[in-house]
């Protein structure tokens, strides 16, 4: 009896390491802010689309990422247009004006939103669940 006990309890442990390691390798696959640049070359009002947060999506699959924000902590906040990130690839949303593309958005602001001391980029889903989120600061380039 004692034997059995023994090997039901073996049996729940693997399956208890088996299914924390499956939870782990879960939480890496999706959306995440993966590197953050803060702070643009100065003068900064001028170098705009050197402030950016790089979102990749770490998934299997495309991600629509239509109606989610990026916010800093002074709820300055971008709202992703219809847009979405392939499985594998990663996507800059600079601070400054440009043309949108499959690896750079644009904000569109004339003023620098992240601050350069130390930030933090929080990214929600389009129903406003936090997906990521990074704090930083940089060093201008």
């Amino acid at each position: 009896m004692s034997k059995r006990m023994l090997s039901g309890a073996f049996v729940a442990l693997v399956l208890l390491f088996l299914s924390g390691t499956l939870v782990q390798g879960a939480e890496a696959i999706g959306v995440a802010i993966t590197s953050v640049n803060f702070a643009a070359p100065s003068p900064e009002k001028e170098n705009l689309d050197g402030e950016w947060v790089e979102i990749t999506n770490k998934d299997t699959a495309a991600q629509s990422l239509t109606g989610w924000t990026l916010e800093d902590e002074g709820n300055h906040t971008y709202t992703f247009p219809e847009f979405s990130l392939n499985a594998g690839s990663s996507v800059k949303v600079h601070t400054g004006e440009g043309t949108d593309t499959a690896r750079d958005l644009y904000w569109g602001r004339s003023t620098s939103v992240w601050n350069n001391g130390g930030d933090v980029a929080t990214l929600r889903d389009a129903s406003g669940n936090i997906v990521s989120s990074q704090s930083g600061g940089a060093e201008e380039a």
